[in-house]
C-alpha cells in the first residue's frame, strides 16, 4: 500500500499504487448496496469516500447523512468534513437536529449501516472510542461516545476501519464498551435486548476480518497483500480464527482508482492522511 507506481496493464500508463486509506475505502465501498441508508460522522475521510465511490459503482441511490450537519449526500469531488455549512449548498436535502435526534435515538434499522472508527476494538467486535486504561485515571482519553452507542445498537450492521494494528487496538475485551458488537459472542447481544445486528467487517491495515456465525468470534477473512498469519497474530492480543489459507484482499482496481481519484478525492486526501 504504498506510493510506488505500478503497472496498470499492457500498453496502459502506470498507474500509481494505492495508498492505505484508499484501499480501505475501495475494499468497504465494495460491500455498500444500492438504495441504503447509511450515516458518517465528523472525522470520516474514508467512509465518506466509501460511500460516495459506492454511489458512483454499484449503489446509485445510496443515501447518506452527515451526523453532525444533517446534510444528505452532498456531491463533492473532493473530501470536506461532514460537519463543513458547504456541504449544504450542494446536499439533496437538509435534516434539522431533532429529526437526526429521532433517527439516530429511537429508529431501530433505520441506518442500514454506520461506518466507525476506535482506539480499540475486541474479539466480538464491542468498540471503545472513550478511554484507555482505567475509567478513574485513563492513559488516554478519546472523543466519547457521541452516537456511537445508539447506532452500534440499532444500525442492521456496522463496519470498523481501524488504521493500525496492534496490540493495543486489537484487545481481548475493549477498556470501555461505548459500542455494542456482539458483546460475550453467542447469542448475547439478543440476550441482552439489542435488534439483530453489530459488526459485519473490520478493517486494518493487516486485513479483512469478519466474525464466525454462530461463536461470533473475530475470523481472519483476507490478508493484506504481503501479510502473514504471523504477522497478524503477533499483533493482535487474542486468538482470531482462521478457516483454511486466508486469501489475499482484492486490491482496488484501476477503473476503481481512476474514479476515486477523478471524482471522490481529487485533491489525494487519503493519500496524505494515509500513506
Amino acid at each position: 500500500m504504498s506510493g510506488a507506481a505500478v503497472q496498470a496493464g499492457s500498453g496502459v500508463a502506470p498507474v500509481e499504487a494505492p495508498a492505505l486509506g484508499e484501499t480501505l475505502a475501495v475494499l468497504l465501498a465494495r460491500d455498500l448496496a444500492d438504495g441504503e441508508k447509511a450515516i458518517i460522522g465528523t472525522n470520516s475521510d474514508i467512509q465518506l469516500a466509501a460511500c460516495n465511490l459506492a454511489r458512483l459503482m454499484q449503489a446509485p441511490r445510496l443515501w447518506w447523512v452527515s451526523g453532525p450537519g444533517g446534510m444528505v449526500n452532498p456531491t463533492r469531488d473532493h473530501l470536506l468534513s461532514t460537519a463543513d455549512f458547504e456541504n449544504i449548498e450542494s446536499a439533496e436535502a437538509w435534516m434539522d437536529l431533532p429529526d437526526m435526534i429521532d433517527f439516530i435515538d429511537w429508529q431501530i434499522h433505520f441506518f442500514d449501516f454506520a461506518i466507525l472508527s476506535a482506539l480499540q476494538v475486541d474479539r466480538h467486535g464491542n468498540i471503545n472510542t472513550v478511554l484507555v486504561g482505567e475509567p478513574a485515571k485513563p492513559r488516554v482519553r478519546g472523543p466519547g461516545t457521541v452516537g456511537i452507542s445508539a447506532l452500534c445498537g440499532l444500525a442492521r450492521r456496522f463496519y470498523v476501519v481501524l488504521t493500525r494494528h496492534d496490540r493495543s487496538a486489537f484487545r481481548p475485551r475493549v477498556d470501555f464498551i461505548c459500542g455494542a458488537g456482539h458483546l460475550e459472542g453467542g447469542d448475547s447481544r439478543l440476550q441482552a435486548g439489542l435488534p439483530p445486528g453489530g459488526p459485519k467487517l473490520v478493517l486494518s491495515p493487516l486485513g479483512v476480518f469478519d466474525f464466525e456465525p454462530r461463536s461470533k468470534a473475530m475470523r481472519v477473512r483476507s490478508l493484506s497483500p504481503g501479510v502473514t498469519l504471523e504477522q497478524v497474530r503477533d499483533a493482535t492480543a487474542f486468538d482470531l480464527l482462521v478457516e483454511g489459507t486466508p486469501p489475499v484482499s482484492a486490491q482496488p482496481t484501476p477503473h476503481e482508482l481512476a474514479l476515486l481519484r477523478g471524482h471522490v478525492d481529487v485533491r489525494r486526501t487519503l493519500a496524505r492522511k494515509f500513506p
